[in-house]
């Protein structure tokens, strides 16, 4: 693989600080994960399969200790399967020594004697310190940290934010080196200029390297003068034009519309709704594909009121080929959060090409994973796939949004907006893996929505509110009885 270089720096160097990850970077010790994770399934009479290795990559040591536990099925604390990875992982530096890729510690050594240079990796800190000792590095690194001390692993950005602020380095002055599909997203997340070193051992997803500022077959060659430190994923701004909503009005008038359109909502839906939210310190920070449940046609104005301003907020559909026609279409064409589809198969590449735009851009896009409405509140239909797709393509995670309060709209009534765990993805989107992300998805949703009880018919405003834009596909509301 040869090196992408970006364009000439103008002046100055271009960053403050040089951040690693640690597995696959700097030490080749990914398949010792692998292996030990191997071996632990056999020894409960288990195996560890390709995608439960991409289900875990770059999570947290509680995030994939009870990845392992759930895709298992080991009747075994979190606590217990994260001790014998860790000690297995451990024990393999103490026996073996530090299986270090050729020329990192030279080329982190060299780094450090112009930048700070820091660590943030997934790993648990057992297992960096082990690392760090037998390259001979822990003295290098000013700083060193952990995805275990931030609330979510990677692809979310907090373990590159927080070394960050331990440096006193503002984000877009970071530079980081990573390996893996997880790992640059989270990098970019955090607004950091990303360089790509592919591990031959465990190489990265397919569109990785789409995602890095440069690619480099060899670390050796890292030279932090010689990158851009604009050359990083593209902003709303910089995304292919034509493939956003409202490309044919200039930039600055569709963010004011889209922050008008998320205020008025705000404002109108908890004028007429009490609005409650759970678990959004569990959102990404980055790109991210939201499957909720769908049962009324305000659901994606519920999620414009009470969702984050940033990321930018999209939504996949309405299914139409002529967005002009009909009012609550005419309403989301305005704001410019819809990504309308024609009916049909024949549209595939266009709506593929306008999702990966918007993921690529940095913002989350919201997909009704059902594809229609239902009205039983603790109840789910099958979902789509392509929310799945979609995520696994773009190596993003999907978070499942349960809303539980709209199946019949009374004034005053409370909506619950409840955010469930990421799902991260990693890989290429074959049929295997689509099945097992849109079941994870499925069954996370399942238990979000699993205890709201169904509503009873509201007064005349409320009946006329619930049913206004809804579309049947039975051509009228099912009895609720």
């Amino acid at each position: 693989m040869t090196a992408t270089m970006p364009g000439d720096v103008d002046a100055g160097p271009p960053f403050d600080a040089v951040i690693f990850d640690l597995d696959g970077v700097l030490v080749d010790s990914e398949i010792w994960w692998d292996e030990v994770r191997r071996s632990f399934a056999a020894d409960h009479g288990r195996s560890w399969t390709m995608l439960d290795r991409a289900a875990v990559m770059g999570a947290n040591s509680r995030q994939w200790s009870a990845t392992m536990r759930e895709r298992l099925n080991l009747e075994l604390t979190d606590a217990a399967i994260e001790r014998a990875i860790v000690d297995g992982v451990v024990g393999r530096f103490a026996s073996a020594g530090a299986p270090a890729i050729a020329g990192a510690v030279e080329t982190v050594r060299r780094i450090a004697g112009r930048w700070p240079v820091a660590v943030a990796s997934s790993a648990h800190r057992e297992v960096i310190d082990a690392a760090l000792a037998t390259t001979g590095l822990t003295d290098v690194f000013r700083i060193v940290v952990s995805s275990d001390e931030v609330d979510r692993g990677k692809p979310s950005p907090d373990v590159y934010l927080e070394a960050a602020r331990r440096l006193g380095v503002a984000p877009g002055r970071c530079l980081v080196v990573e390996d893996s599909l997880n790992g640059v997203s989270a990098a970019v997340a955090a607004g950091m200029t990303v360089v790509l070193v592919p591990n031959r051992s465990v190489p990265p997803a397919d569109g990785t390297a789409e995602l890095a500022a440069l690619v480099l077959d060899d670390i050796g060659r890292l030279d932090p003068s010689a990158i851009a430190a604009t050359s990083r994923r593209p902003s709303m701004a910089e995304a292919p034009r034509d493939a956003l909503p409202l490309s044919e009005i200039p930039a600055w008038r569709r963010t004011v519309r889209y922050w008008v359109s998320r205020v008025v909502v705000g404002v109108l839906a908890r004028g007429y709704v009490r609005l409650r939210v759970e678990g959004m310190d569990r959102l990404p920070g980055g790109p991210a594909v939201y499957c909720f449940n769908h049962l009324n046609w305000t659901d994606p104005f519920m999620l414009m009121a009470t969702l984050p301003m940033r990321p930018r907020l999209f939504f996949f559909g309405p299914k139409e080929e002529d967005m002009d026609l009909g009012g609550r279409n005419r309403i989301m064409r305005w704001t410019g959060t819809a990504l309308p589809y024609k009916p049909g198969k024949n549209d595939l590449l266009g709506a593929t090409r306008r999702v990966d735009a918007v993921l690529r851009s940095g913002a989350v896009i919201g997909i009704a994973g059902e594809g229609r409405i239902h009205h039983r509140e603790s109840a789910l239909l099958p979902l789509n796939e392509g929310t799945a797709y979609f995520a696994i393509r773009s190596g993003v995670p999907i978070v499942p949004i349960a809303i539980n309060g709209t199946s019949w709209l009374r004034l005053g009534r409370i909506v619950r907006i409840r955010v469930g765990e990421p799902i991260h993805t990693a890989g290429r989107p074959t049929r295997e893996a689509i099945a097992d992300a849109t079941e994870r998805t499925s069954r996370a949703l399942r238990d979000l929505v699993a205890d709201a009880p169904d509503l009873p018919r509201p007064g005349p405003l409320g009946r006329w509110v619930t049913e206004r834009f809804n579309e049947w596909p039975e051509g009228a509301r099912p009895d609720d009885r």
